[in-house]
């Protein structure tokens, strides 16, 4: 098989569904969006969710960085591009981009693991992985924030229950959805208030349905806080540093 194109660029609409209060595109919904292309541009190149579960695989993320410019309007047309980076041995990188009129709006780096169904381990990148020309941009050079699992004596956010709509074709709880129950321990006044426009996520245990996870809070010295996420068993599943 000849080299397969290593992203895919769209137009793409912020429609209201995807917005806040303030008719501007929320962070849950710009990662939803990233997550969409991602799926569409790995179908194209056959590494999608459905080729990946013909050979007993599945997708997840283990680390996302999101930093927003300018969040867009209701309505307002966006440039969206996706593209994959050289893989190693056992995790790939996804960047995506939204822009209006050559203007960055948001970009995501992200970290991915295929892991088996039959015993949840990382399988080699190099049995399916596809052969790219890889001409897009290079990764940021920044690395991803270091994010201790201590979280002994900080602050208590809230607690959310994992329902069957948080649930992803992994059978565990979206990626997305940890950071929508995180802001929702949040009002709006306080979210506005936060204006956060940078978020470092990393994905470290797999929930499921009819669980509880008990989010808290610390401050940080570089960003605004750090947030965990605390599962049943006394266990860090998700972290992020906002600011």
């Amino acid at each position: 098989m000849g080299k397969v194109r290593c992203s895919l660029e769209a137009e793409m609409r912020t429609m209201p569904s995807m917005c806040d209060e303030d008719s501007l595109m929320s962070i849950p919904a710009m990662l939803d969006m990233f997550q969409d292309s991602a799926g569409i541009h790995a179908e194209s190149v056959g590494i999608g969710a459905m080729a990946l579960e013909e050979r007993g695989l599945f997708w997840i993320v283990s680390k996302t960085r999101l930093r927003i410019n300018r969040r867009p309007l209701v309505q307002e047309m966006l440039d969206s591009v996706t593209w994959i980076q050289p893989a190693d041995r056992a995790s790939c990188e996804r960047d995506w981009s939204i822009s209006k009129n050559g203007e960055t709006l948001a970009y995501v780096r992200s970290i991915w693991a295929a892991l088996r169904r039959d015993n949840g381990r990382p399988a080699h990148m190099a049995d399916f992985y596809p052969d790219s020309d890889f001409t897009m941009a290079p990764p940021d050079s920044e690395p991803f924030t270091r994010i201790s699992q201590k979280f002994d004596g900080a602050e208590p956010l809230g607690e959310y229950r994992i329902r069957s709509v948080d649930i992803d074709r992994g059978g565990h709880m979206n990626n997305v959805n940890y950071v929508r129950a995180m802001f929702g321990c949040f009002s709006c006044a306080q979210l506005a208030e936060m204006d956060i426009h940078e978020l470092d996520m990393q994905f470290l245990l797999q929930c499921y349905e009819g669980e509880t996870i008990r989010f808290v809070k610390r401050p940080s010295e570089k960003w605004l806080m750090e947030v965990g996420a605390i599962n049943e068993a006394g266990r860090v599943c998700f972290m992020a540093a906002l600011r």
